[in-house]
């Protein structure tokens, strides 16, 4: 076997692994400075589920840890025991690494998904990314198979690049200093998905999976009044510096939809969050 990895419990003796010290120093710390011990190495157990379960389950938080050819050390973190439960956990500790050089870059599991399912199988983040796949080295995720010795980061560079762009929306600040945050209006023909798209945005930084707009597949525009929704940076954190402005779809059909005359009073300010657009139109122009 070309790679190995393990899982340790954040409980006991300190942890001896290929782990360098400064990496187990910088992984203690993320952790809130616990020490780690080390239940089960595949290249020493097998790489069998069913080991992996005899070791590791009910040991309390659990690390697990991989390495490659490549020269990356990753894997994940969960607070849950492992147990066999059959059950989708939830778990908002839960969190994927990779290093690669310097500090570790921790991300939290995907947003959209559980932190793991609790089966009778290798380990497993997000319902996403497995380890020890059909009880062989391997990684696989939701788009394809990894090995270990060749890309065995996992994607990393794509989920680092996400973590990266989210940093850089988090600390955006408008060009006028006297405004707090930027009003994105999204236009486009019925059915495109502008209140999927904000779902999906809010999902992301949500940390869960939401659906605040009202997204769906119709002949018509299921979207009917003006909306602004601001964007919250986790449960209870603060607002994103930006707010995503939803309304009708364009359509075809002359009266229909959203037409240039709704466009330039959304953009003017003469519509506020809730009003019906056509019913805005109408009264601009009986007066």
């Amino acid at each position: 076997m070309y790679s190995t990895f393990g899982a340790s419990s954040t409980r006991n003796a300190p942890l001896t692994s290929k782990l360098t010290e400064e990496q187990r120093e910088q992984l203690c710390a993320s952790l809130g400075n616990v020490k780690l011990s080390l239940l089960y190495k595949a290249s020493v157990h097998g790489y069998q589920a069913s080991a992996f379960h005899q070791r590791c389950d009910r040991q309390g938080p659990t690390l697990l840890v991989a390495y490659n050819r490549s020269g990356y050390t990753f894997g994940g973190y969960t607070s849950v025991d492992y147990s066999q439960s059959m059950q989708n956990i939830t778990d908002e500790e839960a969190f994927l690494f990779s290093f690669h050089g310097g500090a570790p870059l921790c991300i939290d599991v995907s947003c959209v998904h559980y932190a793991r399912y609790d089966d009778v199988g290798g380990p497993n983040f997000g319902q996403q990314l497995y380890f020890c796949y059909n009880n062989q080295p391997r990684v696989y995720n939701q788009e394809a198979p990894l090995s270990f010795g060749a890309r065995g980061n996992f994607d990393l560079l794509f989920c680092r690049r996400r973590a990266e762009l989210m940093e850089i929306i988090r600390k955006y600040k408008p060009l006028v200093t006297s405004v707090s945050r930027v009003r994105i209006l999204m236009i486009g023909p019925v059915g495109a998905g502008k209140s999927s798209f904000f779902n999906s945005i809010n999902s992301i930084f949500m940390g869960r999976m939401t659906s605040k707009a009202m997204s769906g597949s119709a002949g018509t525009s299921l979207t009917t009044q003006f909306r602004t929704y601001p964007v919250k940076d986790g449960r209870g954190g603060k607002p994103l510096p930006f707010v995503l402005c939803d309304t009708m779809g364009l359509e075809e059909q002359s009266g229909a939809g959203l037409d240039i005359e709704d466009i330039s009073s959304i953009i003017q300010g003469h519509i506020s969050d809730r009003y019906k657009v056509r019913a805005l139109i109408s009264k601009m122009n009986e007066g």
